[in-house]
């Protein structure tokens, strides 16, 4: 019997309508309800209350499911890449944005890091774009950003793919350069970027591999030192071991039998490490970092890694500091790039005075391979003022506290710019000597080092005070602090 509203009483009428809206809003909560769109036009539809809409195409969901592949960051030569997939030596993005993959493609890798060597057809870079196909008979592929595929398609080209561990630190160069103060060092600021900008704690990496170099004991003979990855001192596989413990080096081998297989392979998470692209960026000013050490991180974004290096160290350093500064000089006679000895005597001379007027505790050090690694990290982890001639020691550095100076001394009329940005990127402040003067950084001009031996030179001359008068300075701005 229908309800006849105009007859029933104020407090039924109420009654009622309080019943109808608790109703309504239990159905709502339930996401039970009448869909208006759905009763004008008959049928299913994606509209939502507000007019938003939904998708309601079943397929939605085994796209939600697919391992498509997204750069989650970038800078020219350094790439972290989510589901990154490797194919007969190309690296294959599968996606359905293929724009939103950084172009050129050239920034990310490179077949050579010598440009003058033919491609002979083969793409480093392959993207499997994710679309429908064309609307008009007039579209042309050769138009399109990527190759073609339908969903399906892509489906079935990585269905049987085999998952490799990750993260994955991928060093994608055919010719041996510095491992550890270039291609690692930007793969690190990358990855600690992206620490930084989501606020994510990123898991250890796993695998370190060197996908186009050998290492010394199973390389080919005829090969060279410049297709190695391991360098004669064994720097490169003791650092990259003790930042990350448990790491697995991959080479050139592993990677050849894998492309024999036919198979592609899926690296859920991988960091490539590109030389050559590094250099094709806008801010590479001769190094292949130059675009990726503009980004922002933690200050303490090396500190951490020198934390591992001397984790459960035991050796004769004292690493507790005290309570004076330190200074030192880190010696390189009789190494071909060296000071004239007078220099070199008048140097140590004026340093050893800070200590005598009870400024500074000063040492000279000579790095040598006889010197453990953990040791040479150990020295200089508790130095505040280091002085150098230019040379591959300086990439220590990077294990100066954020706040520390750095001197390095260069024959007067050059300038060659390999550790300013080193000491940048730490937080160290840089001074580059020139015998009676130094600059700083932003100030020093543009490289250059004429001459016939250029930076190998063993006639440099340096002013001492030019160098001690400064970290006087220094120390004496600190303690007025």
């Amino acid at each position: 019997m229908p309800i006849n509203i105009s007859r029933s009483s104020p407090r039924a009428l109420f009654l009622y309508l309080a019943a109808a809206v608790s109703l309504y809003l239990l159905l709502n909560r339930m996401n039970v309800g009448v869909d208006l769109a759905s009763s004008f036009s008959g049928g299913s539809s994606g509209n939502t209350r507000d007019l938003g809409i939904r998708s309601t195409d079943t397929e939605t969901q085994r796209f939600l499911q697919f391992k498509q592949t997204r750069v989650l960051n970038h800078a020219a030569g350094y790439t972290v890449v989510e589901n990154l997939y490797w194919h007969n030596y190309s690296y294959v993005f599968v996606t359905d944005q293929p724009w939103a993959i950084p172009q050129p493609l050239d920034r990310i890798a490179n077949t050579h890091v010598d440009t003058r060597i033919p491609l002979n057809g083969h793409e480093e870079i392959k993207i499997m774009a994710i679309r429908n196909h064309p609307v008009s008979p007039e579209v042309q592929e050769i138009h399109q950003l990527g190759n073609s595929v339908t969903f399906e398609e892509a489906i079935d080209l990585v269905r049987d793919a085999e998952e490799l561990p990750s993260p994955m630190f991928i060093n994608n160069d055919d010719n041996f350069y510095h491992w550890i103060g270039e291609m690692f060092l930007g793969s690190w600021r990358l990855w600690s970027n992206l620490a930084w900008r989501t606020g994510a704690v990123l898991p250890n990496i796993k695998v370190v591999a060197f996908t186009k170099q050998y290492g010394r004991a199973e390389a080919p003979w005829g090969t060279n030192g410049g297709q190695w990855w391991e360098d004669a001192p064994g720097a490169n596989k003791w650092f990259t071991e003790k930042f990350f413990p448990g790491v697995v080096i991959e080479s050139r081998p592993t990677w050849e039998a894998r492309a024999q297989t036919g198979k592609y392979y899926h690296i859920p998470m991988a960091v490539i490490a590109d030389r050559r692209g590094g250099h094709n960026g806008p801010s590479t000013a001769w190094k292949p970092y130059g675009d990726v050490l503009r980004l922002p991180t933690s200050p303490d974004w090396l500190v951490n890694l020198r934390e591992r290096v001397l984790k459960g160290y035991t050796g004769s350093v004292k690493l507790r500091r005290v309570n004076k500064p330190k200074v030192m000089y880190l010696e390189r006679q009789n190494s071909g790039r060296e000071l004239v000895p007078e220099d070199h005597e008048e140097l140590w001379k004026q340093i050893l005075k800070l200590e005598e007027d009870g400024l500074a505790e000063v040492s000279m050090e000579t790095f040598s391979s006889a010197v453990p690694f953990e040791d040479q990290v150990a020295l200089i982890s508790t130095v505040d003022y280091l002085v150098s001639v230019h040379g591959n020691g300086l990439t220590h550095t990077l294990w100066l506290d954020p706040g520390a100076s750095v001197f390095e001394i260069q024959p007067a009329e050059c300038t060659i710019t390999d550790y300013s940005p080193l000491a940048i990127a730490a937080g160290v402040q840089h001074y580059m000597i020139h015998e009676t003067s130094f600059c700083v950084p932003e100030k020093c001009g543009k490289r250059t080092c004429p001459g016939k031996w250029g930076i190998n030179r063993s006639d440099i001359r340096v002013t001492a005070t030019v160098i001690t008068d400064q970290i006087r300075k220094l120390i004496g701005e600190k303690n007025r602090i």
